[in-house]
């Protein structure tokens, strides 16, 4: 059972709700909700990406290592430049994607393992509710190289390898950089066993390319405990999209994606009752992944040709 903390007793004390943390992952439409929501509605204080003068909290929870990191000092930034800005009826909301993922640039920071990221947010802000947003991990690798590769262009002008020989260089070490949360359950797992099995959510990228923006909205607002309205509905702009690219995954990169993510997304479609197969992603019996194109039940096409994508409203990030 994941500790208590004095945050958690002053909330108790105050009636303020549980602060919510959006984990990640990266580029499963993490900068859209950002803008579009997070950062817009009233009720909560908004401390993410772009971090502002939040930067070096967070810096600090993810980067520093166990001889470097003073809770105490983090603990007095928390209070001076979050808890006394928050009005009393406001939600404390933290979107960072990179709290699990790789940030997608070429100076890329050293990391700390996930759990050790996970314990300081717990230790920091006591008891949250978790957020984990999915994509398809066909189309999140594509999605990661392109945002590197466009990041090593614009932030360190530099040229990429072609995608074939990225990826296969991301196979070439035990743990690599860039690839390694193809198994989202493990992630998952950890902020389970930091806040409690309960306190974690899932919402897929898939849903709003499937279903549409208010089906999306709908089951985010039951996680945020917010209603959208139509006019927020209607304006809900997919955001850092991708440019066009002729990158088509080969067999044997779609049965090493499937191979090493199938296990996971079975676990997880069961745990949150997802329908992860019928929105395209791997699983563990899939007989043929580099042939099959799945499609939902009833013959619609599946996301790959989805309308939101079809329309230019479907984000890559």
């Amino acid at each position: 059972m994941p500790p208590t903390s004095s945050i958690d007793d002053r909330r108790r004390r105050s009636g303020v709700l549980r602060p919510i943390i959006h984990v990640g992952f990266g580029h499963s439409g993490t900068t859209s909700l950002q803008v579009n929501v997070f950062t817009k509605r009233p009720e909560f204080f908004y401390a993410g990406i772009p971090y502002g003068e939040l930067g070096g909290i967070f810096s600090c929870i993810k980067y520093q290592d166990i001889h470097e990191y003073d809770p105490v000092t983090v603990r007095g930034l928390c209070e001076q430049l979050i808890f006394e800005k928050m009005r009393r009826d406001q939600r404390l909301l933290i979107s960072d994607e990179t709290f699990v993922d790789q940030p997608a640039i070429y100076y890329t920071p050293a990391m700390i393992p996930a759990q050790m990221v996970a314990m300081r947010l717990r230790e920091q802000f006591g008891a949250c509710e978790v957020l984990f947003t999915l994509r398809n991990q066909y189309r999140y690798v594509v999605s990661n190289y392109l945002v590197l590769k466009r990041n090593y262009a614009s932030l360190a002008h530099r040229v990429i390898e072609p995608f074939d020989d990225w990826f296969a260089g991301n196979q070439t070490q035990v743990r690599n950089l860039f690839l390694r949360n193809l198994d989202v359950s493990q992630a998952i797992n950890v902020y389970q066993h930091a806040f409690g099995r309960d306190a974690v959510h899932v919402l897929p990228l898939e849903l709003i390319t499937e279903d549409g923006t208010a089906s999306y909205l709908s089951a985010l607002g039951a996680i945020l405990g917010v209603r959208f309205s139509e006019e927020e509905i209607r304006s809900y702009v997919a955001l850092n999209v991708s440019p066009p690219h002729d990158i088509v995954l080969n067999d044997e990169q779609r049965i090493f994606i499937q191979q090493r993510s199938g296990r996971g997304n079975a676990l997880i479609a069961r745990e949150f009752n997802l329908p992860l197969r019928e929105y395209g992603y791997p699983m563990p019996d899939d007989a043929e992944p580099g042939l099959v194109s799945p499609t939902r039940s009833g013959g619609s096409p599946s996301f790959f040709a989805s309308s939101m994508r079809s329309s230019g409203q479907y984000s890559d990030a």
